[in-house]
């Protein structure tokens, strides 16, 4: 198992390594250089502060969650949890959920069943949101969006008939494997640990239900995902190419932004970069430009990711080493 997660890890790694290439191809280092000497780091700063915002905010909407599972956890510690789950995602793409639940679990002792039910309800109201915005997006810039995925996606073709019949073998396959297997399955330690980690997760999930402070959790909400656009925005607002860029296009670069960050790449690396550097091209931003302000909009949020992480690392740490003393 250890030798199949280290090949998946190199494998994302040089998957990033690859887009970065594709992305910097074309860009010389020393003009790109002189480039960040011109940038308004004060915008760039402004950023960095909306993104930790959104982990706030993130943090807090989860103690929400959790006092409806009338589990009382400390503030600082679950904003502390969010920081150290996206700390670890730069690293290992999608590992960010397991830590944010055994770092609440060491400091809060909140069952890690119950709190990765919670992430997962999280993952799909963000899910649902982020299609929405997909929608507003088509509805405000429908010809570029278009042309955007027909550049990403530009001779890539599929062939849904075949793609229908593995589909079907596969379920077949799986549910004669299933009866076969399913009496033994019952009576093993492994099915019982199973069965209970995923009823955890099934009142987790149900944390939603007559929810005590529905505004709290519906505002912050709101909030993390006005941060989300107000990140990038400001960001044009420090390079004199974008600064012509409207509210509208913030959000469309946002949108397509997030389809880099969620690409299972270490931190985004590289995915991020060239797809929004795609995209601002089709914004009649120079290649430059373009991947001058993926650039900074990366650099700044990773930057602002390992701090907070980090500092939140060492908090927890002292917060453990406190309550054993």
């Amino acid at each position: 198992m250890k030798a199949v997660k280290w090949i998946k890890y190199v494998f994302f790694l040089f998957l990033g390594v690859g887009l970065m290439y594709l992305a910097f191809k074309n860009q010389s280092p020393k003009a790109l250089i002189a480039q960040l000497k011109d940038v308004n780091y004060l915008w760039v700063v402004i950023s960095m502060f909306f993104g930790f915002i959104a982990i706030a905010s993130r943090g807090l909407r989860w103690v929400i969650l959790l006092q409806n599972l009338n589990f009382s956890v400390n503030k600082l510690n679950s904003i502390y949890a969010v920081a150290i789950g996206y700390f670890t995602n730069i690293a290992i793409p999608r590992a960010g959920e397991i830590t944010r639940c055994t770092s609440l679990n060491q400091t809060e002792d909140v069952p890690v069943d119950k709190l990765f039910g919670t992430i997962i309800l999280e993952r799909a109201i963000d899910f649902i949101i982020l299609i929405s915005l997909v929608l507003l997006v088509l509805i405000l810039k429908f010809e570029l969006f278009l042309e955007f995925l027909a550049i990403i996606f530009e001779g890539q073709t599929l062939d849904v008939g075949s793609l229908i019949g593995v589909g079907l073998s596969a379920t077949a396959i799986l549910i004669i494997l299933f009866v076969l297997t399913n009496r033994i399955l019952k009576k093993s330690a492994i099915y019982i640990k199973i069965k209970t980690f995923v009823i955890g997760m099934k009142d987790g999930f149900r944390s939603i239900n007559g929810l005590k402070n529905k505004t709290g959790f519906w505002a912050h909400t709101f909030i993390i995902w006005l941060m989300y656009l107000l990140m990038t925005y400001v960001c044009f607002f420090s390079i004199e190419a974008t600064r012509m860029l409207n509210v509208a296009d913030g959000l469309y670069t946002t949108v397509i932004g997030g389809f880099g960050m969620v690409a299972p790449v270490q931190g985004g690396i590289g995915a991020y970069h060239y797809i929004v550097k795609v995209g601002l091209m089709i914004l009649d931003v120079s290649e430059d430009s373009a991947l001058l302000f993926a650039t900074v909009v990366h650099t700044a949020q990773t930057l602002m990711t390992l701090s907070v992480g980090g500092i939140s690392i060492l908090m927890v740490f002292l917060s453990k080493r406190k309550a054993k003393q």
